[in-house]
């Protein structure tokens, strides 16, 4: 089944915490259709009024999270692998595997989460959960850009 093109526009809007800009606006406009009372407060939260059609009727809130766990860029290693910070509260143990969108200045690059080779580990060491330190987010990059 298809989904529908406002979840879609909201699946696909990037909104890590602390920049949900892109998805509120998508939640803001979605909202218009039903209704002309669509305000934005201060910290970005989206709140549409869409009148009843009962008088005396009680209130309905629906109410969602619109920011998404992110990480941050904090290094590049020699061999071109990003290691990263969390950005919001992270299960290390759900990352390995997990495609991510790089947001740059210029560019969105797609990477994926990793950690060292199964076959490089040691044996107790296959057996635990990765710590966030462990991993790395690889583009596809030979080695670490040169400085311009």
């Amino acid at each position: 089944m298809p989904l529908p093109p406002v979840l879609h526009r909201l699946l696909a809007a990037a909104g890590p915490s602390g920049y949900e800009t892109a998805p509120a606006d998508v939640f803001a406009e979605a909202a218009r259709a039903f209704t002309d009372e669509v305000s934005v407060d201060v910290m970005g939260s989206v709140v549409a009024r869409v009148p009843g059609t009962v008088a005396g009727a009680p209130l309905l809130a629906i109410v969602g999270h619109i920011d998404e766990i992110g990480l941050m860029v904090t290094h590049i290693d020699d061999d071109g692998f990003l290691r990263f910070a969390g950005v919001g509260g992270w299960d290390p143990q759900i990352l390995v595997g997990q495609r991510v969108r790089l947001m740059t200045k210029g560019a969105t690059l797609p990477g994926v989460l990793g950690r060292k080779a199964i076959h490089l580990l040691r044996e107790e060491d296959r057996k635990k959960v990765p710590e966030l330190r462990e991993l790395h987010i690889d583009i596809g990059a030979k080695r670490r850009p040169v400085p311009r």
